[in-house]
């Protein structure tokens, strides 16, 4: 009969207890450290206790980085060591372009391009001088007995003719106004002349006045009316090209000052950076940091200087734009001259109101008046071409007299002068003019009636759209006005705002670089932090740099919108030159 025993035997026990001794001593020995290393270990950090700081492989290696040489010395400090750099306000910037820049001086031409225009419109009314001087002679024979010659059947006759006259058109109503004088000697052997040979003079006054057509308006006042326009259109030009002008020169300054403030800021960050890495080197050479912070450290300092490099050029080129806005030529001195602007990005408020904006924009608006001035000149057209529809009625008038005088007291048969006092040459035909009672005059009208002129009709017509398209012109310059005064209100709001944010975050950002920096040095906070919070500061100071530009620029839109900028620099246009003192009706 089988027994069973109720514990195991011995040898299954001991089996059973040797594996789970191995497994455990197993695992013992695989997550202890070498008994080899951890003496090695303790060895080490006795030896570096006892032994003075050494720099190790990394650190020599760090050492050994050598970055290129950059000069923190801008083109401002090498022009003021120099003795090239000439320092300007914005006013002296802008008193050198008024006398030098080319934009300026050829709009400035162009009005007296307008004025010759203007003084060739009056031309039609200079007077003008004619003369004429004919000699002739002629041979016929004789079929008269009244034209019997003294000396047989052949009559011969010798004429000259000097005449004279001076025509002036009168600058009123469209009339004109002539003086004529003319002298003849006519020899002939005809036995019926009283005088061989005989001198003839006339003098003489005419008028021409249009009643109808040409009354009002003609060509040549239109022409001159035109003229005038043109040459106030050519003034309203001449303030918008000058207002530009002067809004691209104030830009280009304050684009100066933004580069050149903007070099400081990276020359700023680079000291920093050099800093921060010779303080790192310290520390790694006494074994508190790791090597790896250095060239981190190294890493900023060369993106940093090559931040100073763009920026150097970035002033060169600004300052090349501003020169050559006020400078009238390349030999001009100024291009060997360094400037330095004298006027800060500072916070100045411009105060002005969207209402205000408005009113002066569209009070002061050249291409407003321009609108206006084209205007007037279609309507001069319009009424042109009204007035060639008129009947043309003109009135004539004229008053002259003649004289006639010769040498012979007795005519071919031997009879006496009737009229002795008509005895004489050239000079007593030129005293009977005036003395005798031989005078004439004459009066008349004369007109001229279009039946139809579909020209004419066609002529209006088109003007009227042409009218109508102007007037539609003005409206959306208006509006365009409205909208851009809008804009640039809420820009310069805009602007502000962004001043007092950037302001803030700047002085934010220069408090959590100081605490950091402190953090550091008291071996709380990593290096990476620090350079982080360099670059926030940096970026902050461009930022509110930017702002304060964009500020300035936002004034300088403002005012040029509303053309006040020729104001506000204290700038006074001649106006436009006067005409004429002769008056039109």
């Amino acid at each position: 009969m089988r027994t069973f025993c109720a514990f195991p035997c011995r040898g299954v026990r001991l089996k059973w207890f040797g594996t789970v001794l191995i497994f455990t001593f197993s695992v013992i020995l695989t997550s202890a450290p070498q008994w080899g290393a951890f003496a090695q270990d303790q060895q080490q950090t006795q030896q570096a206790q006892q032994a003075p700081a050494q720099p190790t492989q990394a650190a020599q290696q760090v050492q050994q980085i050598q970055l290129v040489p950059v000069s923190l010395e801008g083109p401002v400090q090498r022009a003021q060591k120099a003795g090239t750099a000439v320092q300007m306000s914005m006013r002296d910037v802008i008193k050198l372009a008024l006398q030098n820049n080319l934009s300026i001086a050829i709009a400035d031409t162009n009005e007296d391009i307008k004025q010759q225009a203007l003084i060739a419109s009056y031309a039609y009314y200079d007077p003008t001088f004619g003369a004429s001087l004919q000699t002739s002679a002629s041979n016929s024979t004789n079929t008269q007995i009244t034209n019997q010659s003294s000396t047989g059947f052949i009559n011969t006759s010798k004429s000259s003719y000097w005449n004279a006259n001076v025509s002036q058109p009168v600058p009123w109503y469209g009339g004109s106004l002539t003086l004529s004088w003319n002298t003849s000697r006519r020899d002939s052997n005809q036995v019926n002349d009283i005088f061989a040979p005989q001198y003839s003079t006339s003098g003489g006054l005419s008028y021409k006045q249009p009643l109808m057509r040409n009354l009002r308006i003609d060509q040549n006042r239109n022409a001159i009316k035109v003229a005038n326009l043109n040459l106030k259109i050519n003034d309203s030009q001449f303030r918008n090209t000058l207002t530009t002008t002067i809004a691209s020169i104030e830009s280009a300054y304050w684009n100066l000052v933004s580069a050149i403030s903007s070099y400081d800021i990276s020359v700023s960050s680079v000291k920093l950076a050099r800093e921060q890495v010779a303080m790192n080197q310290k520390k790694v050479d006494v074994g508190t940091m790791a090597p790896i912070d250095v060239t981190a450290s190294l890493s900023t300092q060369a993106q940093r200087e090559v931040s100073v490099i763009r920026g150097e050029d970035s002033v060169l080129q600004a300052e090349n734009r501003l020169k050559n806005l006020i400078s009238k030529d390349r030999t001009a001195e100024i291009w060997g001259q360094t400037i330095v602007p004298t006027e800060k990005a500072d916070f100045v408020e411009y105060k002005t109101d969207l209402n205000t904006a408005l009113t002066t924009a569209l009070k002061n608006s050249p291409t407003l008046e321009q609108d206006d001035l084209n205007l007037q000149n279609t309507d001069f057209s319009y009424k042109l071409i009204q007035n060639s529809r008129k009947w043309q009625v003109d009135l004539t008038a004229g008053i002259g007299s003649n004289g006639v005088a010769g040498p012979q007291a007795f005519d071919a048969f031997g009879n006496p002068r009737n009229n002795p006092s008509n005895i004489g040459g050239l000079f007593t035909s030129y005293s009977t003019l005036f003395t005798q009672d031989t005078y004439n005059w004459n009066v008349g009208f004369s007109i001229s009636i279009p039946l139809r002129n579909r020209n004419v009709d066609s002529q209006l017509a088109t003007t009227r759209i042409q009218r109508q398209q102007q007037v539609m012109t003005r409206v959306q310059d208006e509006q365009s006005i409205i909208v851009n005064i809008r804009n640039y209100v809420q820009a310069l709001e805009t602007a502000k705002k962004q001043i007092e944010t950037a302001h803030v975050g700047t002085q934010v950002a220069q408090a959590v670089l100081d605490a950091e920096v402190k953090r550091l040095e008291a071996g709380l906070s990593q290096n990476f932090q620090v350079l982080q919070d360099q670059d926030s500061l940096i970026s902050a100071q461009n930022n509110e740099l930017t702002a304060l530009i964009a500020y300035k620029t936002a004034i300088i839109n403002l005012q040029q919108a509303m053309y006040t900028l020729l104001d506000e620099n204290n700038i006074n246009v001649k106006g436009v030159a006067k005409p004429p003192t002769t008056t039109f009706k």
